[in-house]
């Protein structure tokens, strides 16, 4: 009970000192003199950041100079004090104010300094990285929505770019701005992009019958949003030449893998060389197929020498590679 009675005692002499000593102790040595505004930066700021301090003890005023009042408020934001709270938290500094003259308005403002980044750099710069990533492609990019004006403080800045989910064509893709200033982190902004692809596509050019053999003049490229496209397009002719369709197919219908017959490369019965990858080994034994492949297709094989049967896949006409 003694120490806080103490303590308050302190609080009010030190207030009841800036409230009224005035210029009656001039004589004694050191006056403060606090001003009306004050731009202050960093994370605190003191007493001699918001006020003049003249007298001679030059070794004193440094230490009153150096008295923390409180947190800086955000960039750009003012907090205002009276001197009734500049004295309650000078009282918490334990310094003794004794012979000192205090001219402190009755209210006084302090504001953080900032410096402005704009919503429109950050989308700019973004939206560079973007493209430096996809060059030598046929891309547009949006922005979607609108992106905030940023304060912070004052310091050199310095802005990274990350994907954190990589780019995407058939939704938005999210992009974090990371603003360093002074060597800090500062702010993260999360900004979205419409992202579009185009590609020259094979377009079926007149209508084909199932199980029409493909011909150079069925073709034509048009260029398409591939976001918008189903899998397994084409962009080369040659990958689809002499090939068949399952089914009927309209003019303007972009061909797709799974439109296509592909030649059996395998049949039923045949001997083949089954390729078993273990790590960065291949193992070879001989086999016999069960089923009818195409290249790329999962089909049954035999191993001759076991005479287990395993999945593996078509990769020529005597070749089946499977995955330990």
């Amino acid at each position: 009970m003694k120490i806080k009675l103490y303590r308050l005692t302190m609080v009010l002499l030190c207030v009841a000192g800036i409230l009224f000593i005035g210029n009656s102790a001039k004589a004694q040595g050191l006056t403060i003199n606090v001003a009306a505004e004050s731009l202050v930066s960093g994370q605190y700021f003191t007493l001699g950041d918001i006020a003049t301090i003249s007298g001679e003890d030059n070794q004193r005023i440094d230490n009153l100079r150096q008295i923390r009042l409180g947190n800086t408020p955000a960039p750009g934001r003012s907090v205002v004090l009276t001197g009734e709270l500049l004295g309650v938290r000078l009282s918490a500094s334990h310094t003794d104010f004794t012979g000192i003259s205090w001219q402190v308005p009755p209210q006084f403002r302090i504001t953080a300094l900032s410096q402005l980044i704009t919503g429109q750099r950050l989308v700019d710069q973004a939206e560079n990285y973007l493209k430096e990533r996809l060059v030598g492609s046929d891309i547009v990019i949006t922005p979607a929505g609108r992106t905030q004006d940023v304060l912070v403080p004052p310091g050199e800045i310095v802005v990274t770019i990350e994907l954190p989910y990589g780019v995407k064509y058939n939704a938005p893709t999210n992009v974090t701005v990371g603003i360093t200033v002074a060597g800090q982190l500062y702010n993260k902004a999360n900004l979205r992009f419409d992202i579009k692809k185009y590609e020259q596509v094979a377009v079926v050019s007149r209508a084909l019958a199932a199980r029409e053999l493909i011909d150079s003049a069925d073709i034509t490229f048009e260029r398409r949003d591939i976001g918008r496209m189903p899998p397994g397009y084409f962009t080369d002719l040659n990958k689809i030449l002499g090939l068949s369709v399952k089914r009927q197919l309209a003019p303007g219908t972009a061909i797709t893998d799974s439109m296509l017959e592909k030649p059996i490369l395998v049949k039923r019965g045949k001997t083949v060389r089954i390729v078993a990858q273990i790590g960065h080994i291949a193992v070879s034994v001989p086999g016999i197929a069960l089923q009818n492949g195409s290249q790329g297709q999962f089909i049954r094989v035999q191993n001759a020498n076991s005479k287990k049967m395993i999945t593996g896949q078509v990769v020529d006409e005597t070749t089946i590679q499977t995955h330990i």
